[in-house]
């Protein structure tokens, strides 16, 4: 099945894939980009190790901040609104709920 439009990364999701130009050791098995829960895309490796036992396990590295070309952090993605909006709801009459209780 085909899809039309391009993976879009959420917060606390990310895709790897086979690294297949990997060229040296520090290099990730698979590589990709993982989006953390406050909306900061970043490189992401998978390295097929094997335990003392001889179980096979990933070992996940997360990298540095994907700076040029990322996707951006849509504002339906931010798990709480925005202090703009905020202040905005306050201003078109809407309370708090913390403000209502009384401890």
């Amino acid at each position: 099945m085909a899809y039309d439009k391009p993976y879009e990364h959420k917060p606390g999701f990310g895709s790897i894939f086979n690294n297949a130009d990997k060229k040296e050791d520090w290099q990730g098995d698979m590589t990709g980009k993982f989006m953390l829960p406050d909306g900061k895309l970043h490189y992401i490796n998978a390295f097929n190790l094997v335990d003392k036992n001889g179980k096979a396990y990933l070992k996940l590295k997360i990298g540095k901040e994907v700076q040029s070309g990322g996707q951006a952090y849509s504002a339906a993605h931010k798990p709480f609104p925005a202090q703009d909006n905020h202040n905005k709801a306050k201003a078109n009459g809407f309370v708090d709920l913390d403000e209502d209780i009384p401890f």
